[in-house]
């Protein structure tokens, strides 16, 4: 079976996907007792919101088995804090509870005469999204007047953010630095991140970015990336690293255009990992050791980028996946780069935002700055992230 990774936007609704298996039980069907409500959406319902907007969320089904002449009542149950606990040991997801004060939910749910299915009312309102991670809100029936079906009386509710923010458009030109640390500066590991877009993908050896060395020193401390080679489709992945080079397989990932990759390459001091969105697509065991770096280099083949990080440590996969769609605080002492490309430059002394689009500003505590790229312009971008599509697992 192949798994596809997917980007899109998805607010108020979710694409649902799902595989049959003939040891699943319905809880629903095996239900005995006459009449019984339950929850028709999933056991997760991901949504995407806009900081600071008022949302009416429509994605929570409530159902009552069969209809009846008489009315019926439900109650409902919100923001309960073991129900989120229980879901994160079982998913080794860290959701973390939205405030009461970012949502209004009816405590109770009528059904008339002959109603057998339900909207839950529910609004959310000036969320501001978190640093630390992803808000959810459990919800669960806790009783009325028919009987509640177990195990299909619970879900939860992921609040991500969609996000309407600059970006750097490139026009051939890139952008690099070759003086940003010592000679002799080393890392044991590191992570580098970047979200692009392209319009295409005809051509091979379109390069991505990677680290400047020192002159003359060994490629096997090199980091380069790109799209395409002899060996591969325009569209594959590659990265040349330790005087050799990991190949994504196209079974794994093929880019397409117009859509957003979060691409991560990782290295742990052993071995060599790539990611998209969060998901896993190569591995490879190719050098050990410190690597050296003095700078840092983006291509101008890239078209739309932003969300460029460079950090000194393996970023773990729950750390990838919670941060693909989700700025990061710049005050981590264990990120080296950080180059949002929002148009806007941050002072590491006060934490102050202003507009500014003279250059590449670099939000880590360490400011290397890159230059603005010939041509290059921000512009305006919605950066949709669909909770996941399938493209390409074996």
């Amino acid at each position: 079976m192949k798994r596809n990774i997917y980007l899109g936007i998805l607010l108020g609704g979710a694409d649902l996907t799902g595989c049959q298996n003939e040891l699943y039980k319905d809880p629903v069907a095996d239900y005995q007792s006459g009449q019984g409500a339950y929850i028709a959406s999933d056991e997760m319902t991901q949504i995407f919101v806009e900081e600071g907007k008022e949302v009416l969320v429509k994605n929570i089904i409530l159902n009552l088995t069969q209809k009846e002449d008489s009315e019926n009542a439900i109650q409902v149950e919100a923001g309960n804090q073991a129900q989120l606990d229980a879901y994160n040991k079982k998913h080794a997801t860290e959701y973390l509870m939205l405030p009461p004060d970012m949502y209004e939910i009816s405590k109770e749910v009528k059904f008339g005469a002959l109603e057998a299915s339900q909207i839950l009312p529910l609004k959310l309102k000036n969320v501001k999204f978190s640093m630390q991670g992803s808000y959810a809100l459990p919800v669960k029936l806790s009783g009325g007047s028919v009987g509640v079906i177990p195990g299909q009386d619970e879900t939860l509710l992921v609040l991500e953010q969609r996000i309407n923010t600059k970006c750097l458009r490139m026009k051939g030109s890139g952008s690099e630095r070759s003086d940003m640390f010592p000679n002799d500066f080393k890392v044991d590991q590191w992570t580098m991140e970047m979200m692009v877009n392209r319009s295409q993908y005809r051509f091979n050896n379109q390069s991505i970015g990677g680290t400047k060395l020192v002159s003359g020193s060994s490629a096997h401390d090199e980091i380069f990336t790109r799209f395409g080679d002899v060996t591969i489709q325009p569209n594959q992945l590659q990265i040349k690293t330790g005087s050799s080079q990991i190949d994504v397989p196209a079974d794994k990932f093929t880019a397409q255009p117009n859509e957003w990759y979060m691409l991560a390459f990782v290295y742990d001091g052993k071995k060599n990992y790539v990611y998209v969105n969060g998901e896993l697509v190569a591995d490879r065991e190719i050098r050990t050791g410190p690597y050296g770096m003095i700078g840092f280099w983006l291509s101008g083949t890239n078209e739309l980028i932003r969300e460029v990080r460079f950090w000194k440590t393996a970023r773990t996969p729950q750390q990838l996946k919670a941060y693909a769609w989700k700025m990061v605080d710049g005050n981590d002492d264990n990120l080296l780069l950080y180059y949002p490309m929002n148009g806007k430059k941050r002072n590491v002394e006060t934490g102050e935002i202003t507009e500014d689009e003279s250059q590449l500003w670099d939000w880590s505590k360490n400011g290397m700055h890159l230059p603005k790229p010939s041509g290059a312009i921000l512009t305006i971008t919605v950066v949709k992230a669909l909770l996941s599509r399938w493209i390409n697992n074996s």
